[in-house]
């Protein structure tokens, strides 16, 4: 009985609305689940527990076992239930807690808050080493074990190790654990521990989504909005996270949500996505709640309420959304909706990069390099950033790929395998080094031709450094044939984006005739603006020419650095150029500009030009479309959703006008306009 009761309280309400198996069989269908259990279906073996625990049979907890094992989640929430309270097992606060890292790992979201509750009560937090150790022996003959083996590296729990992590993986597959194929094509998909591959990571993601595979279907939805492995097709991606929300999976609702947000694959519409974040938080969803606290602190579907979206957003946080995290981590550094607080900051950015969100490891990276909001430790700052390039970050796999061109620990293969990674998603730095590595044979084989092939690409998209490179390439005739007209031709233009060492060469060509006319006019004041910027040769030539010493150029402005790189190809520079713009730092406000200059870093493959695109397009989303009252109604009576209140009456406001939505008993509710309600 006493088992009975524990599955009731694990198995209600939540399983009904996202594992449809949690009904109780029919009698009929008992010796049918047990056929496919005893063939290792998970599934089956966590339906027949159900029918077993329910009808009060014995076995039950050895399907649950068999079924945790293979990674069910609610299997793995039920024995750590079971040994929290002492039902079957003796009781075990540490056996508890490691069956719901279990489930945690395998991205249950209940079981991270119930690990919060189980280490409040323990006397000591577990050593990272006991964690391990313990781990280490149950993945003797425990798949999920393994899987959670796998996570804990991939966390850094006891060390940062992908390598070992992605072994894990793959020997959880071997065992039976359905998380551990889907581990791996997402490892394969960022070259985390393996040889990146994202087409082949793709189509294995395509098959494991065909199988009904909800992980997999998510991360295939994510490479077609973002164009990994599969060419970029937002409406795809919209689809697949549709079918998953219509099957009452709680992540598809909350995409849905977002896609409707931030116009992704579809028009804005901020009342259907306040809507479906309303639907998944619902059902407990932090990625819901989150959704909420977006929606009243934007104004976007509903109108702006600073205390409401405040009170979201914490409490997604505390249940461990690492968006919520990383977004109260954002406000803390701004200063704007809270007090400033650059420790809380830090902070917030540390808990999700501990719990693998890869942006916050990035800047978490970022903090610990520069001792913004915690002491400076270049070993946490490279440990966070290899982590986050483990997950595919393109800024961070470049930074690990620099910081490994200098040190004791200098590996120039490994430091040119990192940037050839960034250098993929189109990060012009990246590209550049690449490009310099086969210049000089650093980490490959010397190849001139592919150097001036990579430089010239660069070039042509405005890349200053570049501009030198592929004007010398035709100038000597490296990689290429000499061609000094060319060689002017390049030399002139990475003059006109204002690097020295191109003015001192155009000069030089004006003085000797090389690809162009002889001009002493043109050469000198090529020659003065190389002077101005601290070139030694230039600077002698114009004093020895006209008597007169050479001034360095005043300091320029911040802005007009930042403008001067960024239309170098500088990403980094677009994205402060794009910041000033946008507010009125050093210039005027000029949104379109700001948009212009995000819209160029984003193109490069700079993510905080992306998040800034982003936000600027939430914070124009702010009418709500008509009709949407309807949409919500139908929306509510397809999910069933489990709130009284919501399931009687919705209450919506649309611009001039209240909307009632009442639920019939016949259909969808019907939506009827009502005036004069405030």
């Amino acid at each position: 009985m006493e088992l009975n009761r524990a599955i009731v309280r694990t198995s209600e309400p939540r399983a009904r609305y996202f594992i449809k198996s949690s009904a109780i069989p029919r009698a009929m269908d008992t010796e049918l689940l047990r056929s496919k259990a005893e063939e290792g279906d998970v599934e089956s073996c966590f339906r027949l527990a159900q029918a077993l625990a329910l009808g009060n049979e014995p076995g039950a907890i050895d399907w649950y076992m068999r079924a945790a094992k293979g990674g069910h989640q609610l299997s793995q929430i039920a024995i750590a239930t079971c040994y929290r309270n002492g039902i079957e097992f003796e009781q075990d606060a540490f056996e508890a807690l490691m069956w719901y890292f279990r489930a945690f790992a395998s991205g249950s979201e209940e079981a991270f808050f119930e690990m919060e509750a189980v280490l409040k009560g323990m006397e000591y937090a577990p050593s990272e080493e006991e964690v391990l150790s313990y781990l280490e022996k149950a993945s003797a003959d425990d798949g999920s074990a393994m899987f959670a083996l796998g996570k804990a590296r991939d966390l850094g729990i006891g060390g940062f190790d992908p390598d070992a992590a992605y072994q894990c993986y793959s020997k959880a597959a071997e065992m039976g654990c359905r998380d551990g194929e889907p581990a791996m094509a997402i490892c394969q998909l960022n070259g985390s521990g393996t040889t990146r591959d994202r087409q082949a990571a793709a189509a294995k993601l395509q098959d494991l989504s065909d199988r009904g595979c909800p992980v997999a279907a998510m991360k295939l939805a994510d490479c077609y909005e973002y164009g990994r492995g599969v060419p970029k097709d937002a409406p795809r991606a919209l689809e697949i996270y549709q079918g998953l929300a219509d099957r009452g999976y709680i992540p598809g609702m909350y995409s849905v949500g977002r896609c409707h947000m931030d116009g992704v694959g579809t028009e804005k519409d901020g009342v259907a996505a306040y809507c479906w974040y309303f639907l998944a938080a619902t059902r407990g969803s932090r990625q819901g709640m989150y959704g909420l606290a977006r929606c009243y602190m934007g104004g976007v579907g509903v109108d702006r309420l600073k205390e409401g979206g405040l009170y979201y957003l914490n409490k997604a946080a505390e249940l461990g959304s690492t968006e919520a995290m990383v977004m109260l981590a954002q406000l803390y550094a701004k200063g704007k909706q809270v007090k400033e607080d650059r420790k809380a900051s830090a902070m917030w950015f540390q808990k999700a990069a501990d719990l693998g969100d890869e942006y916050a490891q990035y800047v978490t990276s970022e903090n610990y390099a520069t001792g913004n909001g915690v002491k400076k430790d270049a070993k946490k700052a490279l440990q966070y950033a290899r982590m986050s390039a483990a997950q595919g970050n393109t800024v961070a796999c470049f930074e690990v790929g620099s910081a490994l061109t200098k040190g004791p620990d200098r590996d120039d293969r490994k430091a040119f395998e990192w940037f050839s990674k960034a250098a993929e998603d189109n990060y012009m730095k990246a590209q550049f080094a690449v490009a310099e590595a086969y210049s000089k044979g650093r980490g490959v084989k010397k190849d001139p031709a592919k150097a001036f092939e990579l430089h010239l690409k660069l070039a042509q998209n405005g890349f200053g450094k570049s501009q030198y490179h592929v004007a010398y390439a035709y100038f000597e005739g490296a990689g290429t044939e000499k061609d000094d007209k060319k060689a002017f031709e390049w030399f002139l233009k990475g003059a006109e984006s204002g690097n020295a060492l191109c003015q001192y060469y155009a000069g030089y060509c004006y003085t000797n005739g090389v690809g162009t006319r002889k001009d002493e006019s043109k050469d000198l004041e090529m020659y003065r603006r190389a002077a101005e910027q601290g070139h030694i040769v230039s600077r002698e030539i114009v004093e020895r020419r006209t008597g007169e010493s050479v001034e360095l150029k005043e300091d320029e402005s911040p802005f007009e650095g930042y403008l001067r790189k960024a239309k170098a190809g500088d990403t980094s520079a677009m994205f402060l150029v794009g910041r000033c713009y946008k507010d009125g730092v050093g210039t005027e406000v000029n949104l379109d500009e700001a948009r212009k200059w995000f819209n160029k870093g984003a193109a490069a493959g700079h993510k905080l030009c992306r998040d800034y695109l982003h936000q600027m397009r939430i914070r124009s989303n702010r009418r709500p479309c008509k009709g949407a009252a309807i949409l919500f109604s139908n929306l509510a009576w397809t999910a069933r959703a489990t709130s009284p209140a919501f399931k009687n009456i919705v209450w919506l406001r649309a611009r001039r006008r209240k909307t009632v939505v009442a639920r019939t008993d016949n259909g969808p509710p019907k939506a009827t306009a009502v005036r004069g309600l405030s």
